[in-house]
């Protein structure tokens, strides 16, 4: 009797499981950035992040996760979640061989405004002999502003590089921003926030000593800062949206100004392998 229950919470637990996998795993944001229609689209990463050695935790996204390869790869724009298919990837080895993928998703970078990065998951050759070397999308793979992918390739960071900034923009926190007060992932306090500049890694980060990036890390965070036709180097108070083991890091500011660039000093974030930063630097865009 007490196999048979087993069994079959065994058999509900796979069924969640695969229902999971097909239900909507992002958070729509209202309004797409006007901006996102003039700025050219391109895809700005793909980082090896993980060879055979995706985590048990991956169960929750999809059952062929746990000791896959993990790829993620980042754009220029958020993506059109209703055009993503595994079939819009094609992965190229070092020895030229030509894999496809087997699951693609936008977990965990999944709220709103956060939809630029998409987790490969499969098996793309084994380091260091045979490492994936390019991205191509072969398929019709959409930003939300309408422009189309397809066609674009890029080479593929190697396995034992450490996180690097793919892409920085900068926002406030208005009225219609959809705001989190706390819990993971909980933005900038919006008293003492003038500006967020959000930076979105190659892959996911966590501080160098394995725990979430904090007020230890504050210092090694600096932001070009332009107030009239000054410029300034500033730090963030605060680093928020944490907590959800994300690529995206918020940096909480409360200067006055434009931000220009964001820089990071080298040993500041670790990538999920434990390979550190080299000295990163990117320019921060407007969101809108």
């Amino acid at each position: 009797m007490m196999n048979s229950i087993k069994n079959i919470l065994l058999i509900m637990v796979l069924i969640i499981g695969f229902n999971c996998q097909r239900s909507p795993n992002y958070v729509l944001s209202k309004n797409i950035p006007p901006i996102d229609s003039e700025r050219p689209i391109k895809i700005l990463s793909a980082f090896f992040g993980l060879d055979n050695a995706l985590p048990k935790t991956s169960l929750g996204i999809s059952l062929k996760a746990p000791g896959s390869d993990g790829m993620p790869v980042v754009f220029s724009h958020e993506l059109d979640p209703n055009t993503l298919d595994a079939t819009d990837f094609q992965i190229r080895t070092q020895k030229d061989q030509v894999y496809g993928v087997e699951v693609v998703t936008l977990k965990p970078a999944s709220e709103a405004f956060e939809l630029r990065t998409v987790l490969l998951i499969g098996d793309y050759g084994n380091a260091p002999e045979n490492e994936p070397k390019e991205v191509e999308i072969i398929g019709d793979l959409l930003a939300r502003s309408g422009q189309n992918f397809k066609g674009q390739k890029i080479t593929v960071t190697p396995l034992d590089r450490g996180p690097f900034l793919s892409y920085a923009e900068y926002f406030k926190l208005d009225n219609d921003y959809p705001y989190v007060a706390d819990g993971r992932g909980c933005d900038c306090p919006k008293n003492k926030t003038t500006t967020v500049v959000r930076t979105v890694w190659a892959g996911g980060v966590r501080a160098i000593n394995g725990e979430e990036l904090g007020e230890k890390a504050l210092q090694n965070f600096s932001i070009i800062l332009r107030n009239g036709k000054d410029t300034m180097t500033i730090y963030p108070f605060q680093i928020a949206d944490v907590g959800d083991n994300d690529n995206n890091i918020d940096l909480c500011i409360k200067e006055v100004g434009i931000p220009l660039s964001v820089n990071v000093k080298a040993n500041t974030a670790i990538d999920p392998r434990d390979d550190a930063n080299e000295f990163t630097t990117i320019e921060v865009v407007s969101r809108w």
